[in-house]
This record gives structure tokens, C-alpha cells and sequence, in this order.
């Protein structure tokens, strides 16, 4: 099978239900949204959970994605069945061993995670965001585990019960939002329960998968098995190289926290719709392709690793630029159609929207790059995505002291926070709050992307040029024709009048949405683009029937 149809079949599969766990999880931030609002609890909630999920991005999916897949294909392709089992026994249980001590870990420094992640929040919330951290931590040992276990079936393509396993945290957590919170003297503990109770039913999900693959083992204290010994040499290095976005939130969620109550909120819910279509077509992709560069890096045939790099990016194009501008034209219906209710009102719709358009512009950058850093990887180059994030951190920092406007701290404000002050006084240029940020981030992102492809494509002389810069050239002309379409059909409705009704909302942003798929797909189809016949690939056969694959 050619390794363009391995990567379509693979990000179909990924992306169909990838999107059914972003569908859960939009109805987990709507039901959040309307019972929570963004206030003090909320703010809390977010930054317990987000400390726990960044490590997991960082440690768990780094490791899945960059260090466990090479290496586990390196042994299916070289090795015996027997060596193969004897790798995950002891990969399995080092991984085991070091979650377990991380999460004791950070259940004890609850407390300094907490002040170094929110350093603005006053003393009441900053004690329930503490509490509620303490709870959360539970979630990184199962997180790390389901990371691993992606990895591992990733590297034999198999793909859907990692991707459908999300779907079981935001059901979760929405079970205990809707069934627990009522029964406790502070609700916003019910979604930490639902949290940690979603980890240990998507660790679960992944066993029948593993015992079909003939990969489930009992995990084996063995830290010096070769395996172990090289996956913690590419650990490092990993972690950072691909966690350039995370930590660029991390910074996110402090500065955010030195303006006021709501806005770690408000950045939150901006982000989760920022992250939809970045994890339902974008994800999909680099997970897909990660595989097929790591067999061809293995096999030395960097010719046909340059060509399905070119074909993810071609894909890339087609997805993502039609996707973000529709992004930066329905921010304001998609984000009133999902949080306008109950104790969201309009101002933080119009507020969140804002953030929401500026993160849109970094999608693109976010796509290329995370698919950069997967050659480099199977290249095993780990040493350049490092430098790039490094880089790029400096940058999304001191953009975001840059167009974020002056803080005003209090004189006993911990000395974290009087130190952003301080810093933000000095190089403050404009007064964007919480929108700076956004685009603080976008903007770093970029820097990251062109530094990563500068390396890239002197590695691969042999890179399809011609029809990435055709495909880039024709996705921009027909994402402009769509946006006219698009902002008339939204145009029909007044977003922020609370008398309209919520199905109302939803069904003219569906149809704005369905007018841009129709005016952007119609041009690609008259103008024969092959991208669009391989964009349709990624859907199931069974709702197609079968499509001539023009690659």
C-alpha cells in the first residue's frame, strides 16, 4: 500500500473520531459554561487541570508521539516478537514507575504549582484552585499511561481506540457535573472527580485493543533495557522540541491570571474552540504521518519520505487555511452559539470571540510545524526542535509583555507577579489584554514554523516544491471566495440578543458553516485540485463509495 494511502486511510479513521470526542467535549465546556460561567471557580478549575494536562502533553504525549513510536517500530521491523514483548514489558513498567513518583509529586507541591500558574489569584481562589489540584493530579498517572499506550498502537497503526478514548473523559466529566455536583457544598469539585474518573476509563478502553495487537504484557522493572535507556535519551530533548504550544499556554494562563478574575476562563474557552479543528484534521495528520516517516526514515528512503511529508502538508493546506478563516469570520456566532446562557453573558461572548480570532491566526504555523517536528524526529534530529522552541518561547513571551499592556499589581502580590508587573511596565507598546496573548502566541508560532522548515528542507533536496506552493496558492484564493458567503449567511441574526433562541443560533452557524464547506469545496472541484479528491479520502468509504484517488 502506498504511504500516501496509509496517511489518508489512518487520518480518516483518527479524524472521524477525533471528532466525536471534540463534539462531547464542546457539550462538556457548553454544560460547564452554563452552570460555572467564568468567575473565581472556574479560574480555579482551569488551571487545576491544566498543570496535570500540560505535564501529560509534555511527558505522555511528547513521548507517544516522538520517542515511542520510532523506537517500537525500529523493533517490529527489526527485531522478534519475543525481543518486541520484552521492550514493552520494561518500557511499560519504567513509564509506570516514573508516573507514579511524578503524581506524588505534584499532589505534594500543590501548592507552588499553583502560585507559579496563577500567581495573580487572590487568596480564597488561589486555596480552592490548590484543593482542586490535589484531586486532578490522580489524572496524569492514567493520562501517561493511555500516552503510552497510544504510542504503542500507533506504531502498528492502530488507530481508533486511542482517538475514541477522549470521548470517555468529557463523558465523564459531564456525568459528574449533571449527577454529583448538586450533593457537594462546593459543585466545582464535581468536575475534578469527573477528571480523574475519565482517566481511569480511557486507560481501560485501550486493553482489548492491546491484547488483539498481541502487545498487552505485564509491565517489568527493567530501567536498563536498551529501549528504556534510548527513549529517556530522546525524552528530554522531545519534550520540549514539541511542547513549543504548550508551555506558550502555560505563559498564557499566568499572564492571564494578572487580569482579573475571568480571564483564565475566558482564555480557556477560547482555546478549547481554537482546539477543535486543530485536533479533528490537524492532530489526525501528524499522527497519521508519523508512522509512515518513521518506516521510510528506518528504511533510509528519504525520496519517498520527502513525498509524504509534501502530500501532509498539501492536505495541511486544504484543511487548515479555509479552517481558520472561517475561525477569524465566526468567532463571535460560533462562541455565542456555544456559551451564550445561564451565567455567560454577552460581553464575555464579544470578549472570548476576540481571543478566539487571534488564536486563529497561528493555526496554520501550529499545523505545519507539528508535522515538521514529526520528520525531524523520524530523521532523528532531536537537538533542532529544540533550539526552534527555545527561540520561539523567547519570543511568544516577550510578545505577549509587549501587547498585552502594562499589569497593575498589588504591593503583596507574590513576587512572581510583581516581577511580570515590573517587566510589562518596561516593554508595553499596546493594551490588548487577553486578545495579546492570543496573538502574542500566533505570532511565536510562526517564528517556530519557518525556523523548523528552514532545517527541514535542506535535508530533503528531493521536496515536491511545485505542488505544496500550488496547493497553498489555491487554497487562499478559494478560502477568500468562501468568507463573502459565509459572513452573509451569518449576518442573519443578531448573535448577542438573548431572545434568540439557542437552536436558532446553532442552526444559522450550521449553515454558514455548511455555505463555506460548499463555496470553498466547489472552487477546489472546478479548478481539478488533486488536494480536494485527497481531503475526501479521509472520509469512510461506506459514505462515499469509492473515489479516484488523484495524488
Amino acid at each position: 500500500m502506498r504511504e500516501e494511502s496509509r496517511i489518508v486511510r489512518a487520518a480518516g479513521q483518527i479524524g472521524v473520531l477525533t471528532l466525536l470526542s471534540r463534539v462531547t467535549g464542546l457539550v462538556r465546556d457548553m454544560l460547564i459554561a452554563g452552570l460555572f460561567g467564568a468567575g473565581s471557580a472556574t479560574d480555579a478549575f482551569f488551571v487545576a487541570f491544566r498543570i496535570p494536562n500540560l505535564l501529560r502533553r509534555l511527558v505522555g504525549e511528547g513521548a507517544s508521539n516522538a520517542a515511542i513510536i520510532p523506537v517500537v517500530t525500529e523493533y517490529v521491523v527489526h527485531h522478534s516478537r519475543a525481543e518486541t514483548q520484552a521492550m514493552l514489558r520494561a518500557v511499560f513498567g519504567v513509564t509506570s514507575g516514573a508516573l507514579l513518583l511524578l503524581t506524588g509529586l505534584g499532589i505534594v507541591c500543590a501548592a507552588p504549582l499553583v502560585r507559579l500558574f496563577a500567581p495573580g489569584f487572590d487568596p480564597d481562589t488561589l486555596v480552592l484552585a490548590v484543593a482542586l489540584t490535589e484531586l486532578t493530579f490522580a489524572y496524569l498517572f492514567w493520562v501517561g499511561l493511555l500516552a503510552l499506550a497510544t504510542g504503542v498502537c500507533h506504531a502498528r497503526r492502530h488507530f481508533s481506540a486511542p482517538a475514541f478514548a477522549p470521548v470517555l473523559l468529557n463523558t465523564a466529566i459531564i456525568g459528574c457535573a449533571l449527577g454529583v455536583s448538586r450533593f457537594l457544598a462546593e459543585p466545582i469539585f464535581s468536575l475534578a472527580y469527573g477528571v480523574v474518573l475519565g482517566g481511569v476509563l480511557q486507560v481501560a478502553w485501550q486493553i482489548p485493543a492491546l491484547g488483539r495487537l498481541g502487545l498487552l504484557v505485564r509491565p517489568q522493572w527493567r530501567p536498563r533495557h536498551p529501549a528504556v535507556v534510548r527513549i529517556g535519551g530522546l525524552l528530554v530533548p522531545v519534550v520540549f522540541g514539541a511542547a513549543v504550544y504548550q508551555l506558550g499556554l502555560a505563559v498564557n494562563t499566568v499572564l492571564a491570571s494578572l487580569l482579573g478574575a475571568g480571564g483564565v476562563s475566558a482564555l480557556w474557552y477560547a482555546s478549547r474552540l481554537f482546539e477543535f479543528p486543530q485536533g479533528i484534521l490537524v492532530a489526525a495528520l501528524a499522527s497519521a504521518t508519523l508512522p509512515s516517516l518513521a518506516a521510510q526514515a528506518q528504511q533510509g528512503n528519504l525520496a519517498g519520505l520527502a513525498q509524504s511529508l509534501g502530500f501532509a502538508l498539501r492536505l495541511t493546506n486544504t484543511v487548515v487555511v479555509p479552517t481558520s478563516l472561517g475561525l477569524l469570520v465566526l468567532a463571535v456566532p460560533m462562541t455565542a452559539s456555544l456559551f451564550f446562557r445561564g451565567a455567560f453573558p454577552a460581553d464575555q461572548v464579544v470578549h472570548t470571540a476576540g481571543i478566539l480570532q487571534a488564536f486563529a491566526l497561528g493555526l496554520w504555523p501550529i499545523a505545519v510545524s507539528r508535522l515538521l517536528v514529526s520528520c525531524l524526529y523520524a530523521l532523528g534530529d532531536t537537538r533542532t526542535p529544540v533550539r526552534t522552541a527555545g527561540l520561539s518561547l523567547v519570543v511568544h513571551v516577550g510578545l505577549s509583555l509587549v501587547l498585552m499592556g502594562s499589569l497593575s499589581v498589588a504591593p503583596d502580590a507574590s513576587g512572581l507577579a510583581r516581577f511580570f508587573g515590573r517587566l510589562s511596565a518596561a516593554l508595553a507598546v499596546s493594551d490588548y489584554g487577553l486578545v495579546g496573548l492570543g496573538l502574542a502566541s500566533s505570532l511565536a508560532m510562526a517564528v517556530n514554523m519557518l525556523l523548523l522548515a528552514v532545517v527541514v528542507f535542506r535535508r530533503l533536496p528531493q521536496f515536491p516544491w511545485s505542488a505544496c506552493l500550488a496547493s497553498l496558492a489555491w487554497s487562499l484564493l478559494a478560502a477568500a471566495v468562501m468568507a463573502g458567503p459565509v459572513w452573509l449567511v451569518a449576518g442573519q441574526i443578531q448573535w448577542l440578543d438573548p431572545d434568540v433562541p439557542v437552536f436558532g443560533r446553532l442552526a444559522v452557524l450550521l449553515a454558514a458553516i455548511g455555505v463555506g464547506v460548499v463555496s470553498f469545496g466547489g472552487l477546489m472541484w472546478w479548478a481539478r485540485r488533486p488536494d480536494l479528491t485527497a481531503l475526501l479520502g479521509l472520509l469512510p468509504e461506506r459514505l462515499l463509495g469509492r473515489l479516484p484517488q488523484r495524488l
